[in-house]
């Protein structure tokens, strides 16, 4: 038995020092994002965290803001100096008459676990008066659940993620250099074990995980089929992309290829007849906001979320789509409103919400609906009017 167990732990050694299997990577900054590989910009500009934006430097009467988000905070299309904290750092500094400064902690594709572990990461050095966290509700509720980030039922890049049961949250789970404790042995074996099935790690932890989550659709048709009925029915990403050219007096069943069935989906918290999973989608995601805030408040900080009210996701958006089927022909009705889902899920306290007005002009281009300079600028104004309107900084 002992011989056993050394033999183990120098091979333990041996597989870690040539570096067999490869760390299992989880999560990812601008490095890895998929913004930067849709940037036109190569600068580099990053912060200490690795993270899309001006440095961390600020004096001591500074109020020091945190931009947490996604996609919409990396703002991967503007230039560097065009980025959403750099808009709401002059829009502050003038309405307070007062210096701010703004970081930004973000990168595509991020749920609120990934903000969570980087808002923990930066208070460990740094302090902030003030949190903003940009809501995304049709991308957050789904990439909250799972240990990657993907639409279908291949898995995406992994993620460090969270899992709830019975209203509290454990985790993070697969963090970078701590799957199977870091055990290479284990991890060669987990290796060997996929490729044996024909799958990558990451499909085989997808799978393990998906078994654990709460029940999903097996097969999906409204009790009211006339609902759906006679609907124009038109391809997601056409629907979006054409979005003020549609007629919006009808309504659309619009076809997807996201895996509707197992709740990876855009569409997946706003289904009305939902699965226990959808339902667990916006659990977990009301626990991790609670976590965030509960974080924030621990290093006597501020914190809110905000949500800018677009005129093609939340009203055209919602006006138009009644109804969603996959490629197996499950249909779903579904109620795109963001905004109630939001205020379900987050304090009105603790939610700042204002519309944003504007079409095509706002946005990067008709197919790449992320907002441009001219829509960040906008949404950082109207962001700022509405911290001072609520007093924040008295």
């Amino acid at each position: 038995m002992g011989s056993t167990i050394v033999a183990m732990v120098i091979m333990e050694v041996l597989l870690r020092g040539i570096g067999i299997p490869a760390k299992l990577k989880s999560g990812w900054g601008w490095e890895d994002s998929a913004g930067r590989k849709l940037s036109k910009y190569e600068d580099l500009t990053t912060n200490q965290f690795g993270y899309r934006g001006q440095s961390i430097h600020y004096d001591a009467d500074d109020y020091v803001v945190l931009l947490v988000g996604d996609s919409q905070v990396e703002a991967y299309a503007g230039r560097p100096e065009h980025m959403p904290e750099q808009f709401l750092q002059k829009s502050l500094t003038s309405q307070l008459h007062h210096p701010v400064k703004v970081f930004s902690l973000a990168s595509s594709g991020w749920g609120q676990d990934q903000q969570l572990l980087a808002i923990q990461e930066y208070f460990r050095v740094y302090r902030a008066d003030l949190v903003l966290l940009w809501a995304t509700p049709g991308n957050d509720f789904w990439e909250n659940a799972f240990p990657d980030r993907s639409a279908t039922s291949q898995a995406g890049p992994l993620k460090p993620t969270f899992w709830l049961t019975d209203g509290e949250l454990y985790g993070p789970f697969f963090l970078s250099g701590s799957y199977l404790h870091n055990s290479a042995l284990a991890q060669l074996f987990e290796t060997v074990m996929a490729n044996l099935q024909k799958e990558t790690l990451e499909q085989r932890i997808l799978r393990r995980w998906l078994q654990e989550m709460p029940s999903f659709h097996k097969t999906h048709k409204p009790e009211n089929d006339y609902v759906c009925e006679g609907l124009t029915v038109i391809n997601q990403v056409e629907f979006f992309n054409t979005i003020f050219d549609l007629n919006n007096e009808i309504g659309y069943t619009l076809r997807s290829g996201e895996d509707f069935l197992h709740s990876r989906s855009h569409f997946s918290p706003f289904m009305i007849n939902p699965s226990r999973r959808d339902e667990y989608l916006v659990a977990i995601t009301e626990s991790l906001l609670w976590q965030v805030k509960m974080e924030v408040e621990k290093h006597h900080s501020k914190f809110l979320a905000f949500y800018p009210v677009r005129e093609d996701f939340d009203k055209r958006g919602k006006q138009m789509v009644k109804c969603v089927t996959d490629s197996h022909g499950n249909i779903f009705r579904v109620s795109l409103d963001y905004t109630s889902l939001l205020k379900d899920v987050i304090s009105s306290e603790d939610l700042v919400v204002f519309d944003l007005p504007g079409g095509n002009e706002i946005v990067v281009s008709p197919d790449d609906r992320h907002l441009n300079d001219l829509g960040n600028e906008l949404s950082m104004e109207k962001l700022s009017l509405s911290l001072v309107e609520r007093s924040l900084f008295d």
